[in-house]
């Protein structure tokens, strides 16, 4: 009994749910407003309504009732904009076609896994790792046997690391990298220096401890991580370098920098010595100064003087690198960046580094779950068999049409087949711009298919983004409608009003009251360097003397002591002093603070309020016609449209934006 009382309670709940998730639906399927017999769902309202509800700055437009007048507003301008075939102009279609291609773009990638690459760039680039490692090389593209053994030695040397081996000494002897004579020592280095694979590994790698072996283009690499440091930005600074000129024997470097370090002690200026007697020319002419930089990439022992300095101006002891020997002075360090500073920077890079294949391996793999293609997809023999092995190794391969097995399927993406022939002229074609080594025939066509089979699934999703993704449907549409929109507002308005001169006479004759100039001035302002040369130009104009012979008499042996600008201004013109008193004739000296110039006004003129003409206000004419054909414009447009609005289903509409918002 309590079995039978439990099923019917779950299943009642079932119902509620499933009740539930209907309701939601039918709110965002259901027709709200139907206009000439065209229906417009709720959720595309809902949409439009949430996506311009932050930059909407009338608040009464942010009511629902209110927006929802300008939504059929909108629909109207576009019903027109469809009857007048404006999406059938060329520039329109132009227009769509290259905007279509730069939205599309983020809907081209995997930006979760772009995301967390980003981050991690990011946090990698918060610390420094000092590694050494032990290499045995070994392309990609190299035969099986040959792969094998490289293997087989880096095994090898990892076992007797495993046994208490000294990685310095297997370093030194068996590695194949150029660090082999630093006991595999690489420095300090940060994120995007080195192969992603082993970045990976130094930075997993804790402290003191070696990794397994990892493969990367180079061969195999077993990573000793010798320390871990945060990063400490950068920094600017001069130095003084000598050093000593060999084809001349001479061997005074050391002890001029220790002469120069005594003239610093001294009290001598670091910029003026650098410039005078610093060996490095480059920089000696900027008083020392280098560009920025941070510990990677630099001299050790240099980057170590550098960063140990910690006030602006600071110099260093002289220090010995393999280049000579510094004094180095420290001028500004530069922090770490935020991640918002440095958000886009990173997600550049990462777009160009090897790590973006990553992202587009996540992304195919979802577009072939979302197709149903095969995870992996493996080249049938007939297709080796028809490629010559030294034509396509020398990058000569000429694809033949003629051969009968060109027309087998290869894969299928939904309605749409790619054959041996669509994949062996894409072979054609990217030999030529393909200089990778494979060192077969089988690992180059491997490789080829792998491009050709996530070129093609991703063009095929690019092609039907619009039927396959409803985010993307939307924007996109909403793009469309816009420039519609636009250029209907364009054609019905503003080339109408900027062409009307007829329609900008009538309106400036109904409303000329509100064209009107201020008090204006006919004035000289006068701007002095002193107040005894403004004193001067005072007494000149007082006495009548034009403007011209006053610069003249004034601004002598190429010195400009006054500067005159005449004209008619307004009377609240902003380089009129704040205490200047309109009244005709020559005003007093005025000088407000913070202003280096002492200034005298000659009021010519004082010209009473007046009404400008059409052409002294075409410019707010033109505006305000425009104004007015859009209203009027917009009013007629509701006139002879039959509009219903469902108001069951709006009073939903409402009631959900409300509840979002809440």
């Amino acid at each position: 009994m309590m079995y039978i009382k439990y099923k019917k309670s779950l299943l009642g709940i079932a119902v509620l749910l499933f009740s539930l998730v209907s309701y939601a639906q039918k709110i965002e399927d259901a027709t709200f407003l139907t206009i000439d017999g065209m229906d417009y769902d709720a959720g595309t309202f809902m949409k439009f309504y949430f996506k311009n509800i932050d930059i909407v700055q009338d608040e009464e437009q942010k009511d629902i009732d209110n927006y929802l007048d300008l939504y059929i507003d909108y629909r109207l301008k576009l019903q027109q904009a469809y009857e007048l075939e404006l999406d059938k102009k060329e520039s329109h279609i132009r227009d769509i076609q290259s905007t279509r291609s730069s939205l599309a773009q983020p809907y081209l990638t995997d930006n979760k896994v772009t995301a967390s690459l980003v981050k991690e760039g990011y946090e990698r680039g918060l610390q420094q790792v000092s590694a050494s490692h032990i290499l045995i090389k070994v392309s990609r593209g190299a035969s099986p046997s040959d792969t094998l053994m490289a293997w087989n030695r880096i095994e090898a040397i990892y076992k007797e690391l495993q046994q208490g081996a000294d990685f310095g000494s297997l370093a030194r002897t068996k590695s194949e990298g150029p660090s082999a004579g630093n006991e595999g020592g690489l420095g300090w280095f940060g994120a995007f220096v080195m192969a992603y694979e082993f970045e990976t590994v130094a930075y997993e790698t804790p402290v003191g401890t070696f990794s397994k072996p990892i493969r990367t283009d180079f061969g195999y690499h077993i990573v000793y991580v010798n320390n871990k440091r945060a990063d400490p930005g950068e920094v600017t600074v001069a130095h003084i370098m000598t050093f000593d000129k060999q084809e001349e024997g001479e061997q005074t470097a050391a002890s001029r920098i220790q002469e120069i370090y005594q003239q610093l002690e001294e009290g001598r200026s670091f910029e003026e010595l650098a410039r005078e007697f610093s060996d490095d020319e480059n920089s000696a002419a900027r008083g020392g100064r280098l560009d920025k930089f941070g510990t990677g990439g630099i001299d050790e022992t240099f980057a170590n003087a550098a960063f140990e300095l910690q006030e602006k101006g600071a110099y260093s002891k002289p220090v010995e690198t393999k280049y000579g020997w510094h004094i180095v002075q420290l001028l500004e360090k530069h922090p770490l960046k935020t991640f918002d500073e440095l958000e886009r920077e990173l997600r550049d890079k990462i777009q160009k580094s090897p790590r973006s294949r990553k992202i587009t391996e996540a992304f195919t793999g979802q577009l072939k779950k979302q197709y149903q293609v095969p995870g992996k997809l493996v080249l049938p023999k007939e297709v080796y068999d028809l490629v010559n092995d030294s034509l396509i190794l020398e990058r000569k391969y000429v694809f033949d049409k003629n051969q009968p097995a060109n027309t087998t399927e290869l894969f299928k993406i939904r309605e749409t087949n790619y054959t041996i022939t669509n994949f062996l002229s894409y072979v054609e074609q990217k030999q030529l711009k393909e200089f990778t080594f494979y060192a077969n025939k089988k690992e180059k066509l491997d490789a080829f298919y792998e491009a050709f089979v996530t070129e093609k699934i991703i063009s095929y999703y690019d092609s039907n983004l619009e039927r396959d993704n409803e985010d993307f449907r939307f924007l996109y549409n909403e793009f469309k409608e816009g420039f519609l929109v636009f250029d209907l507002i364009e054609t019905q308005i503003w080339n109408k009003a900027d062409n009307d001169s007829v329609g900008q006479q009538d309106y400036y004759n109904r409303y000329k009251g509100k064209y009107t100039w201020k008090r204006r001035l006919d004035i000289d302002l006068t701007q002095s360097t002193s107040e005894e040369v403004a004193l001067e130009v005072r007494k000149m104009l007082q006495q009548g003397i034009a403007t011209d012979s006053i610069k003249a008499r004034l601004n002598v042996d190429n010195k400009t002591k006054v500067m005159i600008s005449s004209g008619i201004v307004e009377d609240t013109y902003h380089r009129l002093p704040d205490d200047f008193e309109v009244q005709l004739g020559v005003s007093k000296v005025h000088h407000d603070d913070g202003d280096s110039f002492y200034k005298v006004i000659q009021v010519n003129e004082i010209i009473e309020p007046s009404v400008k003409n059409i052409e002294e206000s075409r410019g707010r004419v033109i505006n305000d016609y425009k104004q007015e054909l859009e209203k009027n414009w917009i009013e007629d447009l509701r006139k002879g449209h039959q509009i219903e609005i469902h108001r069951k289903v709006f009073q939903k509409v409402k009631a959900q934006i409300k509840t979002q918002l809440d």
